[in-house]
């Protein structure tokens, strides 16, 4: 069976690369010998660090050869249906469901997060496609809801984040005295970037060593030297090459995380280290709700002061030892995200052989 993977992928985005590990991965424990075909924007980069095969997401011409041999289309996973920014990125991954609806190929959209959609042709040209779809999961419940108000009709499961299914070891947790910060550029909002050095700032003078963590190249690298530079106190910044395992690393060896990535907030929950989450998109929003923890404001709205963040990572870190709840869900997800790929290559088979 050869499938084909269509995603966020070769952009050194820490978050969407560890989704494509997790895919392959638990793809591969279901069928260790799938030939999988990767859409990314460095193949040669992919095709090393997954030992699978990769075409160049921008060639259609290349596209439309691999889908010439291919049984099934994974869209997925993170954020590929939105269009908050722009609709260009939309109208790609729609290209890309679109053309394996010609080659007639069986196409399950995988553990994806929706939205916002708000333009209303994003709206109907989603619903078109998901409509068309075999198969529909979705890694949160508001992503259900806004699909079902757009008019999808097809049934849609809702299933943990494939990065929840990562096979990870950590060694034994260790009181360490870093707090650990994931942050990003956000368009023209700049205050938040102010009231979080200012937080830094008093944290240091508590006793603890700040780590800046770019989880998106040089975006997130370019964010976290703003803050740095607007800092008093010193501050460490983990060089934008480390890979995504090494960054689950630090977070690991952290007593807390300050974040705005989402899959930095989910590192912190497979890592156990607590997390303080602000928000510039509904998927940290809907992420701390499944997690039942908070959201201590919005970057767009700076509905906080760097006292409340301040005073919300201290109460954290009195109580980082309780959150047994938080650790028994991310283990139960652990176990759910396998069954995502076997709904999807089961998918594919039932097509093949109708």
């Amino acid at each position: 069976m050869h499938v084909i993977l269509s995603g966020y992928y070769g952009f050194d985005n820490a978050g969407d690369e560890a989704i494509l590990h997790s895919i392959i991965a638990a793809l591969r424990r279901e069928n260790p010998g799938l030939e999988i075909t990767v859409l990314s924007n460095h193949p040669h980069q992919t095709e090393k660090a997954f030992q699978v095969k990769s075409v160049n997401r921008h060639r259609f011409a290349e596209i439309n050869q691999v889908m010439r041999k291919a049984d099934g289309l994974i869209s997925g996973g993170g954020s590929l249906f939105q269009d908050v920014t722009s609709s260009r990125s939309l109208l790609y991954y729609a290209g890309v469901i679109q053309l394996a609806r010609f080659h007639k190929i069986p196409v399950c959209i995988y553990a994806q997060g929706i939205g916002p959609l708000r333009r209303l042709s994003s709206r109907r040209l989603v619903s078109y496609l998901f409509n068309r779809s075999q198969y529909i999961s979705v890694r949160d419940k508001d992503s259900k809801s806004l699909l079902q108000i757009i008019g999808v009709k097809e049934a849609i499961q809702v299933v943990p984040d494939p990065v929840l299914g990562l096979q990870t070891s950590f060694p034994e947790k260790k009181s360490s005295n870093i707090i650990c910060v994931a942050v990003r550029a956000w368009m023209d909002y700049h205050a938040y970037k102010k009231q979080l050095a200012v937080c830094l700032d008093r944290l240091y003078q508590q006793g603890y060593t700040i780590e800046f963590l770019p989880m998106h190249g040089q975006q997130d690298y370019a964010a976290s030297l703003e803050i740095q530079q607007a800092m008093h106190a010193p501050s460490n910044l983990i060089p934008v090459t480390s890979s995504f395992t090494e960054k689950m690393a630090h977070i690991h060896q952290a007593d807390a995380l300050i974040g705005m990535r989402l899959h930095a907030l989910i590192f912190a929950a497979m890592a156990m280290t607590p997390f303080v989450a602000l928000s510039y998109d509904p998927k940290i929003d809907a992420l701390t709700k499944q997690f039942e923890q908070s959201v201590v404001g919005h970057v767009d709205k700076l509905n906080w002061t760097a006292e409340t963040l301040f005073k919300q990572v201290l109460e954290l870190l009195d109580t980082k030892e309780k959150h047994p709840a938080l650790w028994q869900q991310v283990k139960q997800l652990h176990q759910e995200a396998q069954a995502t790929a076997s709904t999807a290559l089961n998918t594919f088979k039932m097509h093949k052989t109708s």
